[in-house]
């Protein structure tokens, strides 16, 4: 072997990779909202005829009356009940049939006015019916209502506040249910969308690599058929390796340095003496998570501008590190000519780069960077720089072993 390999994984037998479920998770939400509205609107019912129960009867008292607590609390609570059952029957209904909104407010705010009159109505008589009844039971004599006439009246003056609030109220959570479906059908909608986006990125990579590829194989095949036969098997290797990583959006970096090995094999039957490469992953940066495909490109492009152009030995090397707790680089740097002014221009020229460049940043929303540079000494630096995640099982099968070097 002509390159350099100073720690390098075993061969992998499968790929470390977070579904995309759990990448992407779902927006959190209230299960059953209707439910949990139903229950808090009855529980409030309840409440509201206790509470009004005590304002009633201590009223009485405070005027040096005597009355029984159970006429208070028994007139109280048949009110709330026939409220309650005039909001789910007739409120509801009436405010999803007939919404008081943006350009309906003119033909269905009349529609309300006339609810209004009707709820008050039904109201009078239920609570009527329900107390001729409960009196007698209660051990408090018969019930006496009055005129009926005078008790709507009476009643009218409450309901009109009462239902246009509830009416409000109705609408508001049926605007906000509304809204929040929106919101969860938009978050699908974006992870669905920014799923594709990475899988059509991640696609292009396999034709453009295998493009460039072929190229070299054709480049030998006349001049040294045994040179062409070693390339199409080593290729075959590639491929059975990355068999599966267009499904797959992120692997260990153990497995990602896999596929580049295989990769720069191929190119060292091209190359020969021309290439060496070496690959040096430091130990605090074992078992991180990484981007399929990430080091790969970023190699190609080495081998493609600095190795290919030249006759004399050009050395690729990958490093692999962790400079922060938070924080994972990787380092593709090449001996060769570099690149005239800014190399960062040079980004959007190629598929490679610029592609990875865009999945990166679907990826990781801007927490990720792909940087080029000249060094000091001569060649081109490619930095990628991306936040520090644990693979999710580590594989013992995976992991890095230390290699001899060799030349």
């Amino acid at each position: 072997m002509n390159g350099i390999e100073s720690v390098f994984p075993s061969p992998a037998r499968r790929c470390i990779v977070h579904d995309m479920d759990a990448a992407y998770p779902p927006t959190p939400s209230l299960a059953h909202p209707h439910r949990w509205a139903t229950a808090a609107v009855v529980l409030f019912f309840i409440v509201e005829g206790v509470l009004q129960s005590g304002y009633v009867h201590f009223g009485a008292r405070a005027l040096g009356a005597d009355p029984a607590y159970l006429d208070a609390l028994l007139s109280q609570s048949t009110g709330s009940a026939a409220t309650a059952i005039l909001f789910f029957a007739l409120i509801v209904p009436a405010v999803r049939r007939f919404p008081v909104d943006r350009g309906r407010w003119r033909t269905h705010l009349p529609l309300h006015i006339g609810l209004a009159a009707a709820y008050t109505v039904t109201k009078t008589f239920l609570m009527w019916a329900m107390r001729v009844p409960l009196w007698p039971l209660a051990g408090l004599g018969e019930y006496t209502y009055g005129s009926l006439g005078y008790r709507i009246t009476m009643e009218a003056a409450n309901d009109i506040v009462s239902y246009t609030l509830m009416a409000f109220g109705v609408h508001a959570f049926f605007a906000w249910l509304a809204s929040r479906e929106r919101e969860l059908t938009r978050a699908r909608l974006e992870a669905k969308l920014h799923e594709a986006r990475l899988s059509a990125l991640q696609g292009r990579l396999q034709p453009h690599f295998l493009f460039n590829t072929l190229n070299a194989i054709s480049s030998v095949l006349y001049e040294d058929p045994r040179r062409a036969d070693d390339l199409i098997s080593r290729l075959s290797d590639l491929l059975r390796a990355s068999l599966d990583a267009p499904d797959r959006p992120l692997v260990s970096i153990e497995e990602e340095l896999e596929l580049t090995r295989r990769y720069m094999q191929l190119m060292e039957v091209r190359f020969g003496d021309r290439l060496r490469y070496e690959v040096v992953v430091d130990r605090e940066a074992r078992g991180a998570e990484a981007p399929v495909f990430l080091v790969q490109p970023l190699v190609e492009n080495a081998v493609q501008y600095a190795v290919a152009p030249r006759v004399e030995p050009t050395t690729v090397r990958v490093s692999v590190s962790r400079p922060g707790p938070s924080v994972l680089r990787v380092e593709v740097d090449d001996d060769g000519p570099g690149i005239p002014g800014h190399p960062s221009r040079a980004i959007g020229s190629g598929v490679g780069l610029a592609n990875t460049k865009e999945r990166l940043a679907s990826l990781y929303d801007g927490a990720a960077s792909l940087e080029l540079s000249n060094r000091p000494n001569g060649g081109l630096r490619v930095r990628v720089e991306l936040p520090w995640r644990a693979a999710a099982e580590p594989d013992e099968s995976a992991m890095l072993v230390e290699q001899p070097t060799h030349g």
